[in-house]
């Protein structure tokens, strides 16, 4: 009968519709993914991305995917992202917003045109509880922040050096 089609039809969207939107995913590093940057590929908006303390010779792009990336340490200096001069250590330039959080870590070893900690362009991530240390670039040696207004909590900037201007942002 119509009535009771009419009804399972809309059980099921409910279901296709609230099932898939709502869980959001912890993807653990090193335990899942070897690297950060294969956790934030495999992460949706909403997931997120938990790292073990340690060291991760690597660069990151959050690709505009809004997730939160922390460490499990609540100490930043436990979690280091070192880029080891390839590069900025932590990138947004696909319209990242609020939404993108990175949270308790070391940036390290950058060295770019713009920002050897963190280079952000058109965006507008959240940064909490971060060190930036020992970065170089011609533009923001700890960050550079290009048409982009990041909230910045909590963080240190120390040793960072620039070529032109802003050694630490």
């Amino acid at each position: 009968d119509s009535h009771f089609r009419l009804s399972a039809v809309l059980c099921v969207s409910l279901v296709l519709l609230y099932g898939n939107g709502l869980s959001a995913d912890t993807i653990n590093v090193p335990a899942d993914h070897a690297t950060i940057l294969a956790a934030i590929d495999a992460a949706s908006d909403g997931d997120e991305v938990v790292v073990a303390p340690g060291t991760y010779y690597e660069t990151i792009n959050f690709n505009g995917k809004a997730i939160t990336l922390r460490s499990s340490s609540d100490n930043p200096e436990d979690t280091i992202i070192n880029a080891s001069g390839s590069g900025s250590v932590v990138t947004c330039e696909s319209d990242e917003t609020a939404e993108t959080l990175l949270q308790g870590f070391t940036l390290t070893g950058g060295n770019n045109d713009s920002g050897g900690g963190m280079y952000n362009l058109n965006s507008n991530p959240t940064i909490t509880n971060c060190i930036f240390s020992e970065n170089e670039a011609d533009k923001g040696g700890g960050m550079h922040n290009d048409h982009s207004s990041p909230t910045v909590t909590n963080c240190t900037f120390t040793g960072n050096t620039a070529e032109g201007t802003g050694g630490g942002m």
